[in-house]
């Protein structure tokens, strides 16, 4: 009879060969864009994940920090690690949950679009791991970083007249911005209306007029562009004088830039 030692010995041994059977299965197989990245490119791995779309969204983020990186821009990561399980004795599930904010923010397009290689295997306990790689050359980390920064507009007064405006405006960053709209505000402080209004007649402190005014679409970047409005007869009148009217306007230039973003820029007039 065989005996209790050498069962034992067997049974460990079958247990032995089981778990090497199982790791072999599950090993991970790491593609060689991980050891060598080739250069214009970024490497990018997931954590363990439960399913495939989870893990290839955790390999796409980590690409999306290294660019970042490049970028200098800084952010806030932030990945918890748990694991669940219950007293039946039910196998541990090991689970990640991954969060990035920008403490700046920090602009990265195309990352999905340009994975050229990917490939995916489990490790010993079953999770999917995710592997990709992405061309991001110098020119996409420079576009990203002058979006990151965003469009700048300055706007200067050229002529006024009776019934326009003339303006020029300038993007000095070097970000596309199309001019769409215009906002003119036109205000008249009275400033003997209490005394007017007490003896004569009564007579508004403020008069205010708003309009909206679409414009031809005028493109900027990196440029100046001149821009014509027309707009009311600002000159003072005869009862302006005797109310001691102070008149004030303003122009707000809107638009949006490449990526869709709402620009503005506001100018006394």
């Amino acid at each position: 009879m065989i005996s209790r030692l050498k069962l034992r010995f067997i049974f460990l041994l079958i247990i032995f060969l089981m778990i090497a059977d199982l790791q072999g299965a599950y090993s991970l197989q790491v593609p060689s864009f991980m050891a060598i990245t080739p250069s214009g490119h970024f490497a990018g791995v997931s954590a363990p994940c439960p399913s495939l779309s989870e893990a290839r969204k955790s390999a796409t983020l980590d690409v999306v920090r290294q660019v970042l990186g490049a970028m200098g821009i800084s952010y806030g990561y932030r990945a918890k690690h748990y694991v669940r399980g219950n007293v039946r004795g039910e196998g541990p599930q090991r689970n990640v949950e991954e969060t990035l904010s920008g403490t700046a923010k920090g602009i990265v397009l195309g990352v999905e679009r340009n994975i050229v290689k990917s490939s995916w295997s489990k490790d010993v306990t079953g999770k999917y791991v995710y592997y990709v790689l992405v061309r991001y050359p110098q020119k996409m980390i420079a576009k990203m970083k002058r979006l990151s920064i965003g469009a700048r507009l300055i706007v200067k007064l050229i002529l006024v007249t009776g019934n326009e405006i003339k303006l020029k405006v300038s993007e000095v960053n070097g970000v596309a911005v199309t001019i769409t709209s215009a906002d003119i505000k036109f205000r008249k402080h009275n400033r003997f209306s209490k005394i007017i209004s007490l003896f004569v007649w009564k007579i508004p402190s403020v008069v205010e007029h708003k309009s909206s005014i679409a414009i031809d679409p005028v493109q900027v970047c990196g440029n100046s562009a001149n821009i014509q409005l027309p707009v009311t007869d600002r000159r003072k009148r005869p009862t302006d004088y005797l109310l001691g009217a102070i008149i004030e306007s303003n122009a707000t230039l809107n638009g949006y830039d490449e990526i869709g973003r709402l620009v503005s820029v506001k100018l006394e007039i």
